[in-house]
């Protein structure tokens, strides 16, 4: 299971940065989504790799609590100081 967390965590990471580079290109009138970009030629691919990203990151979101170490962590009772 931690390979397949790993798998869905590099997964979400690229649809993050895919999304915020189309949404900084949208400033600049041009065209910044790298699958597409990548995969002009081959439509179903690309919205086949949208898919299981999205699904990836339904699977980190629902096992994210189980993973990470932070959120496992017991709670104090003082608050952090930064």
């Amino acid at each position: 299971m931690k390979i397949l967390h790993k798998v869905a965590s590099v997964l979400v990471w690229i649809g993050a940065l895919n999304w915020g580079l189309v949404g900084l290109s949208g400033f600049f009138q041009s065209n910044w989504n790298v699958v597409d970009l990548i995969l002009v030629k081959f439509p179903r691919v690309e919205l086949s790799l949208y898919v299981i990203i999205g699904v990836a990151a339904l699977y980190v979101a629902v096992t994210h609590r189980d993973s990470c170490k932070e959120c496992q962590a017991p709670a104090s009772d003082e608050p952090e100081v930064l």
